[in-house]
């Protein structure tokens, strides 16, 4: 497959780095990546100001572009203007720091996955924890692609999270729902730089989900050890939200 391999951490990042060393074996990769880290900035895209895109070396990658935009950014120049042949699979990652429950929505790694299945492109975004071993969860996901059936498995776009776990402790893979947890703290610390400014510091990103959690969502899951495979859309329509009421204007 012609793989377009993008993420969030920016293209030095080392999870993207492993992610194309181990995929270039089986895939032919085009990074398409920001030139700088843009975490949490959700599907933003650049519209009034120019796209740069420089050339880069990304061991395992037959061509890569460092991009001056948005995660999404990177994946729409990716399959329109960046990628010499035809996009088979845009795979976004591997992010450093799940991506689960409600945290998605400001993600970065899963817009970019998302882009690309607004493309019409199957896409997967891929997450391990703040202390996984970036080698070792690309070898999970390598093994995870090559039994899934891209074009009958993914009907729009999947979210994969994979716990820090050495394979061989790994519990297993389940298909599971997004959980309805907020992982990053509501507050924010009051600082001040030296000068005598305010500053605010947003407190707490809680990225390891602890046991409480049920195996029924995908935190709970990678916190029982297992990867947790989310299938998403970009939908946001409450299908429960509908009411038979009649208004006069």
């Amino acid at each position: 497959m012609h793989i377009l391999l993008v993420n969030d951490d920016g293209i030095n990042a080392p999870g993207l780095h492993a992610l194309a060393k181990a995929l270039g074996k089986e895939h032919r990769i085009t990074v398409s990546a920001p030139m700088e880290e843009r975490s949490a900035v959700g599907h933003g895209l650049t519209v009034r100001l120019p796209l740069f895109a420089e050339k880069r070396e990304v061991p395992g990658a037959a061509a890569a572009f460092a991009v001056s935009g948005t995660p999404a950014d990177c994946t729409r120049l990716g399959v329109l203007s960046l990628a010499e042949e035809p996009v088979d699979l845009v795979v976004s990652g591997m992010n450093k720091g799940l991506n689960v429950a409600m945290d998605m929505l400001y993600s970065g790694t899963v817009s970019a996955a998302m882009e690309g299945a607004m493309l019409d492109k199957k896409s997967i975004a891929v997450s391990t924890q703040w202390d996984g071993d970036f080698d070792r969860a690309a070898e999970v996901f390598v093994r995870l692609l090559s039994q899934l059936d891209v074009e009958k498995d993914i009907d729009f776009m999947l979210n994969v999270n994979i716990p820090a776990l050495p394979g061989q402790e790994i519990q297993g893979v389940k298909w599971v729902p997004a959980g309805r947890t907020h992982l990053w703290a509501d507050t924010y610390e009051h600082r001040q730089t030296p000068d005598g400014r305010d500053y605010y510091w947003l407190k707490n990103l809680q990225d390891a989900a602890t046991p409480d959690f049920g195996m029924d969502s995908d935190i709970g899951c990678v916190a029982n050890g297992y990867v947790a495979l989310s299938p998403l859309v970009y939908d946001l329509t409450d299908g429960e939200g509908f009411r038979n009421k009649s208004f006069v204007l």
